[in-house]
């Protein structure tokens, strides 16, 4: 099979998995691989990223659920959620009405924008720099409002919105030393003071 045709065939089916995703039903990422194998296509994890990464540019609002029964699924467009009910008090700004970042709800509401425990920074970027073996966790983590670029190491370096708190905070101590703030050295300091205070806590013991 033709390289060109290959993709789009992947793309297609991509495209057909997610468009029967929701909220409640998500499709893995070993879903994915299985079903391309079933067609006869041998893809990457990293290839289907890029897919994902495509369809994203195109419009599609592909969002990532953590957690054991987590996965991929499509978001549904503004316009399909007109007939649904919004509660009265749904456009104050400060309450959390999805898990998903929402980039328009985000100007509203004016910034650094608090969603659960992590506090995002509009218009401010930090970079990590990642190790080969974590790429999936970290895409999983940051979805589409990361920027990914495999480094000539083989390394993953992760451009996104700066993050701050605890909930960002322990996820990066879950990774070790695979997954390092490169800058800017503010967020490096608060984690590194982070670390500092959950290290006193256990001192003596």
């Amino acid at each position: 099979m033709a390289k060109s045709h290959n993709q789009k065939i992947k793309i297609l089916i991509l495209e057909k998995l997610l468009g029967d995703t929701g909220e409640h039903k998500v499709v893995t990422m070993q879903e994915i691989l299985d079903n391309m194998g079933r067609y006869g296509i041998s893809a990457e994890r990293k290839s289907i990223y890029d897919d994902m990464e495509a369809l994203r540019d195109f419009g599609y609002d592909i969002q990532y659920k953590r957690g054991r029964t987590g996965g991929y699924y499509l978001q549904p467009k503004a316009e399909e959620k007109a007939g649904e009910d919004v509660p009265e008090d749904s456009g104050a700004c400060g309450q959390d009405t999805e898990d998903a970042a929402d980039s328009r709800a985000e100007e509203i509401c004016g910034n650094p924008r608090v969603r659960g425990e992590e506090i995002f920074e509009a218009g401010k970027t930090m970079k990590l720099l990642c190790k080969k073996e974590r790429e999936e966790e970290v895409r999983e983590y940051f979805g589409n409002i990361g920027k990914y670029k495999i480094k000539a190491s083989g390394q993953l370096s992760v451009t996104a919105p700066q993050i701050s708190g605890p909930y960002f905070f322990g996820w990066l101590t879950a990774m070790g030393q695979d997954v390092h703030i490169v800058k800017p050295k503010k967020i490096a300091s608060a984690y590194r003071d982070y670390l500092k205070i959950l290290a006193k806590d256990y001192k003596g013991l």
